[in-house]
């Protein structure tokens, strides 16, 4: 089945993730030392990684043979819970999800063991958009969590998180990815797909990526698509309203 590139080349270990050494590389040795938290929260604009380095991190507590703090992507818990298999690792979308009952629900699953891994995960993106009555919810639990469940909540806009949430996470702030990372990672998945591209045509889609690998991706799946498998700098500026 076809899969969209932004979701074919999205990285697997702390290694592939482009831009965000500053998260990953404390990430990789939390996980080394066996100091990993038991709430984080991932913030930046759309496009940097939160998501990403949130499933990684849930991979990499519960691998059986990570090297250096990342997952080994080849054990049975790796494979697990990249094919979805396992349930252990739940993600919650809190902008469809965003009431206290689904809270309460999440409260009462997570004192209960694994089935299949070490950690039970959960993954709540776009935390913000709970309700008020959802957040005091998700306090008590955040405040004294079973010891084999970890939280990492993933947001845009952690003003509106309330300062109880935010005082017990541990804070990761995701950069803009810069153009030469981006440039980098388009070159590489076009000579994996085979993609006839010159750089001019990598540096106009960085640009109006504006420091987002998915938004960057997607340009480039487009834009492969109007060169007929070809990505150069006249379809770019063509097709992005360049002069």
């Amino acid at each position: 089945m076809y899969q969209a590139l932004y979701r074919k080349y999205r990285p697997k270990t702390f290694s592939e993730v482009v831009g965000q050494q500053h998260i990953t590389d404390t990430l990789q040795r939390q996980v080394a030392d066996g100091q990993v938290g038991h709430a984080y929260l991932f913030t930046g604009t759309r496009g940097t990684g939160k998501t990403t380095c949130a499933r990684i991190l849930a991979k990499a507590v519960n691998c059986e043979h990570p090297v250096n703090g990342d997952p080994c992507c080849q054990c049975p818990s790796c494979l697990g819970l990249e094919s979805g298999s396992f349930l252990d690792v739940l993600e919650l979308d809190a902008a469809s999800n965003n009431g206290v009952d689904q809270v309460r629900a999440l409260r009462d699953e997570a004192i209960y063991a694994p089935a299949n891994v070490k950690k039970r995960v959960y993954i709540v993106d776009e935390v913000h958009m709970l309700s008020i009555a959802a957040f005091n919810a998700l306090l008590k639990t955040l405040e004294e969590p079973p010891a084999h469940v970890i939280f990492v909540l993933c947001t845009t806009d952690p003003q509106k998180i309330l300062e109880t949430i935010l005082s017990r996470c541990q804070r990761f702030d995701f950069h803009r990815i810069g153009n030469e990372g981006i440039e980098h990672r388009l070159a590489y998945v076009c000579e994996q797909e085979g993609f006839d591209y010159d750089d001019e045509a990598l540096a106009i889609v960085a640009r109006h990526a504006k420091g987002g690998m998915r938004d960057a991706l997607s340009t480039l799946e487009q834009l492969s698509v109007f060169g007929n498998g070809s990505v150069h700098a006249d379809d770019a500026r063509s097709l992005l309203g360049e002069v």
